[in-house]
């Protein structure tokens, strides 16, 4: 039986931001599938995006759960709930990693400089507590690093794809008793301008990570589709 690998996407995104790495790993003959969190939803808690990346992981099966940026919450509370034994791997994408016995905004006030210096210029937030990016914005700010690498089409198109983000899941105490004992990969990309590569080196690596760099910023998954798939298959041969 093949692994699956479950992706699980960051904020303001949904499963789309996915496809070229999907259609890659597709085309390498693995079984790979999206998940789409709850996260635009006013008050959507770690329970509900966990209820998502489970369903999407199946009732058997062993899984590869890959965590982009704050997807990072998410997948080792999954990987706790499933046990070593369905889960063949961790792999961490830029990804914010919970603290167990914390929530992440308590970690981000003891830890200074987790986020990159700049991050969040521009900015809003709704009625509701959840932010949004105007286009522009996003564009200078949250996409610098992918109109760095992409072209102009490829930002338009990512700024359209953006949801609106709730907070509910940054400020609930971890489900996280301890990180599971599995497999851990953490991707550092050396150009990112949302997540400080310096703490993914260093005090954002879990212990016994396995830390890769990835050349360029914050989005592989839409800059650099290939060379996350061919990371990914790597780990996904390692597994089966």
């Amino acid at each position: 039986m093949s692994v699956r690998t479950v992706l699980v996407h960051g904020a303001w995104h949904d499963g789309s931001c996915w496809a070229p790495v999907v259609a890659e790993l597709s085309a390498r003959g693995h079984d790979a599938v999206a998940v789409d969190l709850p996260g635009d939803r006013p008050g959507a808690t770690t329970a509900d995006h966990l209820d998502a990346v489970l369903d999407a992981a199946g009732v058997d099966g062993r899984v590869v759960l890959v965590g982009h940026s704050l997807g990072g919450l998410v997948v080792p509370v999954a990987a706790q709930r499933l046990g070593p034994e369905r889960v063949a791997a961790l792999v961490l994408v830029a990804a914010l990693v919970p603290l167990p016995g914390a929530s992440w905004r308590e970690r981000t006030r003891a830890e200074p400089g987790i986020m990159a210096a700049g991050f969040g210029g521009g900015l809003q937030r709704n009625d509701d507590g959840t932010t949004y990016w105007p286009a522009d914005a996003a564009a200078e700010n949250l996409y610098a690093g992918v109109a760095a690498e992409s072209s102009a089409e490829a930002v338009r198109a990512a700024v359209a794809g953006l949801r609106p983000q709730d907070w509910t899941v940054t400020t609930e105490v971890t489900p996280l008793v301890a990180w599971p004992e599995v497999r851990t990969v953490q991707v550092v990309c050396t150009d990112d301008r949302v997540v400080d590569p310096g703490w993914g080196r260093s005090g954002g690596v879990v212990a016994g990570a396995e830390v890769v760099e990835l050349a360029g910023g914050h989005f592989p998954m839409l800059t650099r589709p290939v060379e996350l798939a061919g990371l990914l298959h790597d780990v996904l041969r390692s597994a089966g």
